[in-house]
């Protein structure tokens, strides 16, 4: 099972964050992540650097580190938008990203506060958020694809287009997800963790490498392959932990992993 790393770009100044992406890096994690978000008030953050401006920073200072969003909500850019970002990020980190999308929150609700705030319109059904986050994706490979219309023609294009994991609630976009992505993720402590990563796997028996992934708090032992919770993820199929450090990045923390994972 891989191990990864998520931080909290608002949680920090950039000089400690730099250090943390090093940090992980160098201890042997696989994937750097961070957060979508414009405000920094659900995590109790007075501010909340930009996701891709942060990702692409780290893209500078580090070297072998896969880099991630987890996960981008496809209400907050315009497809568009979003497959030129990527593409730019891919160019500038040497196709090293992960891109983590998800269907984002109703309006009026604590998930969609800073939506709000902005006059970000969103999508009250969840059916509609669903169809949404299937319709980013195709924009973007439309505009990546190799024979891709004329009226793109211009449009930034990855050498290599990133692996799409997207973030499941739901057994029914655990199913879409299995049929159209590369690989789903979904909380440690959801109720029907095991059900929902069961039903991407069996959407997705035409689409080999599929990744099944769980995000944890940080905690350096899960990284233990002899640690119970470790053994109980891969018994239940998970191919990549995701753990998050909320607060301000631990470097000391970060690089006591290696002991699990170098």
């Amino acid at each position: 099972m891989i191990i990864d790393l998520q931080l909290n770009q608002g949680s920090a100044p950039w000089p400690m964050l730099r250090d943390a992406g090093i940090a992980a890096e160098e201890a042997g994690f696989g994937t750097l992540w961070n957060l979508d978000h414009f405000s920094g008030a659900a995590f109790g953050s007075d501010s909340m650097m930009e996701c891709f401006t942060s990702l692409t920073a780290w893209a500078t200072t580090t070297t072998t580190i896969g880099l991630g969003t987890l996960v981008t909500n496809v209400m907050n850019r315009e497809p568009g938008l979003l497959a030129n970002i990527v593409s730019s990020i891919q160019q500038i980190s040497g196709n090293r990203l992960i891109l983590g999308i998800g269907a984002g929150a109703a309006p009026n609700t604590n998930f969609s506060a800073e939506q709000d705030a902005l006059g970000i319109e969103l999508l009250p059904k969840m059916a509609d958020r669903h169809n949404r986050l299937v319709e980013v994706v195709d924009t973007m490979q439309s505009i990546w694809a190799i024979d891709r219309e004329e009226r793109f023609v211009g449009f930034p294009r990855p050498a290599k287009q990133p692996p799409i994991i997207v973030g499941v609630n739901s057994i029914a976009l655990a199913v879409r997800s299995g049929q159209m992505a590369d690989g789903v993720n979904t909380r440690f402590n959801h109720p029907e963790r095991a059900a929902l990563l069961a039903a991407a796997r069996e959407a997705s028996v035409n689409r080999p490498g599929f990744d099944l992934s769980v995000w944890s708090w940080f905690e350096p032992e899960y990284a233990d392959a002899d640690h119970p919770f470790h053994k109980e993820l891969v018994a239940e199929g998970v191919t990549r932990l995701i753990m998050f450090q909320r607060g301000a990045p631990d470097v000391v923390a970060i690089a006591a992993t290696a002991k699990y994972l170098l």
